[in-house]
């Protein structure tokens, strides 16, 4: 009985501890962004004591919200839920990807590799990789070369932002890819994510930490969105 009455006690604590940490620091500028970097978790009851020009961007599971300073601000407060089920977006890679949003730019999705920016690419499944640059207004050429000196070339028609992800280049993990063919050579570091988190926050929490900036900008303006619809 002791025994039982231990384990549940433990497992009520850890349900306290997950709930009391469910709001995540996804993006923050201004004189407090040292005390709130992109990766803190707060409990709810946290009161964000901003100053001016301060701006904090908080992720939990109904979606994100922006507070700018200055002024003292609760964290569980005006925590408006997204327009789509939570479901869709963010258990498993799969979700996120079919989260993804048209807008003027094309389609977002978490699990393109961003060719017009320099940085690591996380994957989580391979075969979910695709291409994405920045600027469609003409038709280009580009060429791919990884660090085993393999080439790739992969031609975007003109308004065409997505391309597949070409076969004769492996998606595996530590592998840089140099990116010709734009305005401006990038180089991309593919990082794989293992095991797959699941939820908005655990998603968000991955990407901060294998540092991919530009999956982690797709998934908060993605559900920026929905939550201002």
């Amino acid at each position: 009985m002791a025994r039982l009455l231990l384990i549940a006690a433990s497992a009520a604590l850890l349900a306290s501890t997950s709930a009391a940490a469910a709001v995540l620091v996804v993006r923050s500028s201004g004189p407090s962004a040292a005390a709130y970097p992109p990766g803190k978790a707060l409990p709810d009851n946290h009161v964000l004591k901003l100053k001016a020009t301060d701006m904090i961007v908080l992720l939990d599971s109904r979606g994100t919200r922006t507070i700018n300073g200055p002024g003292s601000f609760s964290v569980a407060a005006n925590a408006a839920p997204v327009t789509t089920s939570t479901n869709t977006a963010g258990t498993s890679a799969r979700r996120v990807r079919l989260g993804a949003v048209r807008g003027t730019g094309g389609t977002r999705s978490v699990w393109q590799a961003d060719l017009g920016r320099t940085g690591n690419v996380c994957i989580a499944n391979p075969s979910e990789l695709t291409l994405y640059r920045p600027d469609a207004t003409a038709a280009a050429d580009v060429t791919l070369t990884d660090s085993d000196g393999k080439t790739a070339s992969v031609h975007f028609a003109a308004n065409q932002w997505e391309a597949g992800w070409p076969a004769d280049i492996a998606v595996t993990a530590g592998k840089r890819i140099n990116i010709s063919g734009l305005a401006q050579p990038t180089t991309l570091t593919l990082r794989q994510l293992s095991p797959i988190p699941s939820g908005l926050e655990g998603m968000a929490q991955s990407l901060i930490r294998a540092d991919c900036q530009a999956q982690l900008d797709v998934l908060v303006d993605t559900f920026s969105a929905r939550s201002e619809g």
